[in-house]
């Protein structure tokens, strides 16, 4: 038995989800500030930061979702749909009714208010959580797949991940599907092979992480600098690497105390997931009227990772003031088993 809890080591996930969910700050705070020329130098560093966050999130929630190919549909819809659907259609309306009072001031997407968009949700996300609509996605395709042998279903997902990723090929212009179509690969690897994933990851190594930095930082000069994106395949290669380097690299940092903080932010992802974009907006709104002030362009370069040390901070502590409404959470409607915090750490294990 502890052979095989050391095989199986869990703890790096946490941390993997903390760097993941920086990231996903840092790139929001800097799209957010560009849209007000406060974003300096930094909208390709944003560019290289795509690559790595969401690939990560689906890879780790799929490792938590194999058992979901066992259920009947009934318990795939009570057990795990149901959550999903009620959770993304409850924060997508609290989005909407966040911008009737803080104003919407990116003018590169659709106004969250406006009515046509308001009704396509359900099919066509354009909403901040289309992460959520894209996990209800993978999971009744991973079920509806399940009877297909494996290397089919790897293998097609591979390639709608190549097309999607390349550009021109298949671009389907929205942000959920346009995900679904890239990221369902990393969901469906991890289904299947969980348990190799924890045992190679028992065995890495600092060399292993030398690698991947490099092999990661050189496909990132290919694809930014040198705009190959168009290659076939290699969008898809680069965010392959980001997954393994963050399961690598997570996996050796997790020792180091100082770093503990990175835990913390994994543990509460999910609640900075839904609740960050609402910081950023806000601090967006408020730096709107003195957004041509001199001395704040000469801080275009610090202020997006100044705004996402804000947003991190900030959305961690609003989570705990929120934590006693377990409907923002959890879905009412969802059978209960137990009361326990428990059942929360589990559901956020699940997403994010």
């Amino acid at each position: 038995m502890k052979e095989i809890q050391a095989t199986e080591n869990r703890e790096w996930i946490d941390f993997a989800k903390g760097a993941a969910i920086i990231l996903v700050v840092l790139y929001h705070s800097a799209l957010f500030l560009n849209d007000l020329g406060l974003a300096g130098s930094t909208p390709r560093l944003r560019l290289v930061l795509s690559y790595f966050p969401m690939p990560v999130f689906f890879f780790i929630a799929g490792l938590t979702a194999r058992r979901m190919l066992t259920w009947n549909l009934h318990d795939l819809w009570r057990r795990r749909l149901l959550t999903l659907v009620y959770l993304y259609l409850l924060w997508s309306i609290i989005r909407v009714l966040f911008y009737l009072v803080v104003p919407h001031l990116r003018g590169t997407e659709r106004s969250p208010t406006d009515l046509l968009n308001i009704a396509l949700l359900p099919v066509w996300p354009t909403s901040s959580y289309w992460f959520i609509w894209a996990l209800a996605v993978f999971t009744l395709l991973a079920w509806l797949l399940r009877k297909l042998p494996i290397s089919v279903q790897v293998a097609l997902a591979a390639l709608v991940a190549a097309a999607s990723t390349t550009p021109n090929l298949l671009d389907l212009d929205n942000v959920g599907w346009d995900r679904v179509t890239a990221n369902f690969i990393f969901f469906i690897v991890a289904v299947y092979f969980s348990h190799t994933v924890y045992r190679l990851a028992a065995r890495v190594r600092v060399w292993h992480a030398i690698v991947l930095v490099a092999v990661y930082l050189g496909l990132a000069v290919l694809l930014v600098p040198f705009h190959l994106s168009r290659l076939p395949g290699l969008i898809l290669l680069e965010s392959a690497v980001a997954v393994a380097m963050g399961v690598v690299l997570a996996t050796l940092l997790v020792r180091v105390k100082w770093l503990n903080f990175m835990n913390t932010l994994g543990q509460y992802s999910f609640q900075i997931y839904l609740l960050h974009l609402f910081v950023v907006a806000t601090a967006l709104a408020l730096l709107a009227p003195i957004a041509e002030a001199a001395w704040l362009e000469r801080a275009a370069n610090a202020l997006p990772f100044l705004l996402a040390a804000i947003v991190l901070v900030g959305s961690v502590y609003l989570a705990k003031l929120l934590r006693r409404f377990s409907f923002l959470w959890v879905s009412p409607f969802r059978k209960r088993q137990t009361k326990s915090v428990s059942r929360r750490a589990r559901l956020n294990g699940d997403l994010l």
